[in-house]
């Protein structure tokens, strides 16, 4: 008898045992948590969702300075706001959004200096263009014909612009209404939006 006779049983089984082990195994299941649901996918997409929250926010609260992320139904809430009862807002205007579930509110209170200072800038800002504005307007008055005209000038004093509306009665009025500007606001921009409309 071959003394071979009982090693090939032996081979055979750790031959297959060898191959099993080498075929893939299916992975697990992922968490459920880990899923979105069909709402979640079915729903409004991330990006519109932050949008959304993004202009009510900015329709509803006094400051601006919020960024929002989306995302499975969760609006995150990042940048600062000028007190807590601000930040409480943002989080209820959040919430009432169709489509969020939950909000994370990361917002951080900045410190009343801060407020103050920022409070302080647009004072000096809107004193400024008013300062612009009056000095404009009191030299297109002293014009003997534009002095009768109804001409409003803005001030912008982020983008350093005066702007002209208004009627006029010819072109040469409305050209004169531009130099007036420009040489009572040379260190700025003038756009001249008057409408000539001819007196009868």
């Amino acid at each position: 008898m071959s003394p071979y006779r009982y090693c090939l049983p032996l081979l055979a089984a750790f031959a297959a045992a060898t191959v099993a082990s080498a075929q893939p195994q299916p992975s697990p299941p992922r968490d459920a948590a880990e899923r979105p649901s069909t709402s979640e996918r079915n729903g409004p997409s991330e990006p519109g969702l932050a949008l959304e929250v993004q202009a009510r926010l900015y329709q509803e609260l006094s400051s601006s300075n919020v960024s929002v992320h989306v995302r499975y139904g969760v609006a995150t809430l990042d940048g600062v706001v000028r007190s807590e009862a601000e930040r409480e807002r943002a989080q209820e205007i959040a919430s009432q959004v169709p489509g969020v579930d939950e909000v994370a509110n990361e917002l951080t209170v900045a410190p009343a200096v801060t407020v103050a200072a920022v409070d302080n800038a647009k004072v000096v800002t809107n004193q400024e263009n008013m300062s612009t504005e009056d000095t404009v307007t009191q030299r297109l008055r002293m014009d003997a014909a534009l002095g009768s005209r109804e001409i409003r000038v803005v001030a912008d004093g982020l983008t350093n612009t005066v702007t002209l509306s208004g009627t006029v009665s010819t072109e040469d009025e409305k050209e004169r209404a531009g130099r007036i500007a420009v040489s009572a606001f040379p260190v700025g921009q003038v756009r001249n939006q008057l409408q000539v409309r001819e007196r009868f």
